[in-house]
């Protein structure tokens, strides 16, 4: 793991030397990635050659400009999730903007806030909620970057209401050339931030895609993101400590609903109702697992529960209402849920059951997600199998239940994936109903063949997505080589883009689409 000569003085000088590192024991700690390490033999060749922690836009500009002098690659992270973030190539640094962390501007009056890279979303709503807003969670977790989500499909626990993927407004972006480009209103003369979709620039799709382009095009350095009103306390109302705590909000204008159907099909026909009236902020199938997981103090305590929960908590949906005008606008969408709930043979899960102290869709897990960290410590391994199910409702349940579910039971039985014979999947209604997505919760340990199992099945179902015609998603990387023909052979407009943006492919170099399909 070494980077040219002369590479690491020049980014030494430029960043300070107290912000360049590549002693092995701090590189290491970057070569780790959850689910790369069960689905990948872990080597040296996973290490990358150095770290670098920019403190501002024109320090990124330094670093990509010496990226291309010197001839290494780089990879922009954010808070450093997500399996792309890890290096394929023995040349490669880390660009980690931890030292990027300020809340530059939050706009009440146009409802925006402006962030560097770092900033989470538990930071970001710790100052919206004092000001009376807030914004779309994302759902992996409240330590989660708002730019590195909102690229990445922007999906949030609110997107019901708040809608999928239209939290980008103006942008701060660093191309591979070391340029600054500007997009959205951000490009305009007075550099505003408050508009992404005209009035400039409007290159979000190119920005955004499907999955983001995983540090493939440069880097964002600072990114306007939509707020919305937020009627609740302005401290989060946390009670208890971890693992045993909870989040109260005001009764009048906040109010989650759990309701069990007979079947799914009954369940998607009350989301689409739920839908066509325009109530619930939040409307979620909520799995058995996730529930459990949410719930369990332990691991221990999970797998003792689960045979007997798995068989109770089956077709249930959360719909969480909110209040935004008033009290009185809880109580109307109350009245509506009712109606909708008798009409498609819905029945409340009321306080006194057992299952409702198994919620883990509370108040609090919508508004600031912390429920994620126990998902991961059921197993080695946490993840959903599939291309995901992003399209209708309808469409979404019929992806599950052909090409999802199969190569999960498959996996189970030949003993790579934990038990789980329920079929619950996790279901979430966006923009009213209009759009949904559909994940099957998968758990594994850290163990090369129950990865590799869940890699093939991963890319099998896209496979059979691209087949059957429906529509996938996270094809990232060398799989939109699967997709692209089916799809109007987008990804080699994609590929001329990175060429022309991305040259000596020292971004993230197989990213957003690599030059060449993989070998089979």
């Amino acid at each position: 793991m070494s980077l040219p000569n002369g590479a690491y003085e020049a980014l030494a000088n430029a960043l300070g030397a107290e912000n360049v590192c590549d002693d092995p024991a701090v590189t290491s700690g970057y070569s780790y990635m959850w689910l790369a390490y069960a689905t990948h033999a872990q080597s040296g060749r996973y290490r990358p050659a150095a770290v670098a922690l920019p403190g501002s836009t024109q320090d990124v500009q330094t670093i990509i400009l010496l990226a291309n002098r010197y001839g290494f690659n780089y990879i922009p992270v954010g808070t450093n999730l997500f399996p792309p973030n890890m290096p394929t190539r023995p040349d490669t640094i880390i660009i980690d903007p931890k030292r990027m962390n300020r809340i530059l501007e939050i706009d009440t009056e146009s409802m925006y806030a402006v962030v560097e890279p770092y900033v989470t979303y538990a930071q970001l709503q710790a100052e919206t909620m004092q000001k009376g807003l807030t914004l779309t969670v994302c759902e992996g977790g409240a330590q989660c970057s708002v730019i590195a989500n909102n690229m990445f499909q922007g999906m949030g626990g609110t997107g019901h209401k708040f809608g999928y993927n239209r939290g980008i407004l103006g942008c701060d972006w660093v191309l591979p050339n070391g340029e600054l480009l500007k997009i959205g209103s951000r490009g305009n003369a007075r550099g505003d931030w408050f508009w992404g979709d005209c009035a400039g620039l409007n290159l979000k799709g190119l920005l955004r895609g499907d999955s983001g382009h995983c540090g493939g095009l440069g880097m964002v350095t600072a990114m306007a993101v939509k707020l919305f009103p937020y009627p609740g306390p302005k401290a989060f109302p946390v009670k208890g400590a971890n693992p045993d705590f909870s989040a109260e909000f005001p009764a009048d204008r906040f109010k989650v609903n759990l309701i069990k159907f007979p079947n799914r099909e009954q369940l998607i026909d009350a989301m689409y109702e739920i839908g066509h009236a325009e109530i619930g902020v939040a409307v979620h199938e909520e799995p058995a697992s996730m529930v459990l997981a949410g719930e369990s103090p332990s691991v221990e305590h999970f797998w003792e529960h689960w045979p007997e929960f798995k068989k109770k908590w089956v077709n249930v949906l959360s719909v969480t209402l909110l209040g935004f005008s008033s009290a009185r606008q809880v109580a109307y969408e109350q009245k509506v849920l009712d109606a909708i709930v008798s009409d498609t043979g819905g029945e409340y899960i009321t306080e006194d059951s057992e299952l409702w102290s198994c919620a883990a869709c509370n108040l609090g897990e919508q508004f600031r997600t912390g429920g994620s960290n126990r998902l991961f410590r059921i197993a080695g391994d946490f993840f959903v199998m599939g291309g995901f199910g992003f399209d209708s409702l309808d469409q979404s349940l019929k992806m599950s239940k052909e090409y999802m579910w199969p190569l999960i039971l498959d996996g189970i039985e030949k003993g790579h994936l934990a038990p789980d014979d329920v079929g619950n999947d996790w279901l979430n209604s966006y923009q009213l109903g209009h759009f949904a997505e559909t994940e099957p919760l998968i758990y594994f340990e850290h163990d090369l063949a129950a990865g590799g199992a869940f890699m093939n099945g991963y890319v099998g179902t896209i496979i059979e997505a691209v087949k059957r015609k429906m529509t996938s998603s996270w094809p990232l990387g060398p799989m939109n080589y699967i997709t692209g023909p089916a799809m109007c052979n987008y990804h080699e407009l994609v590929k001329k883009i990175k060429s022309a943006l991305d040259p000596r492919l020292t971004s993230n170099p197989g990213f957003p689409v690599p030059p060449e399909p993989p070998q089979a």
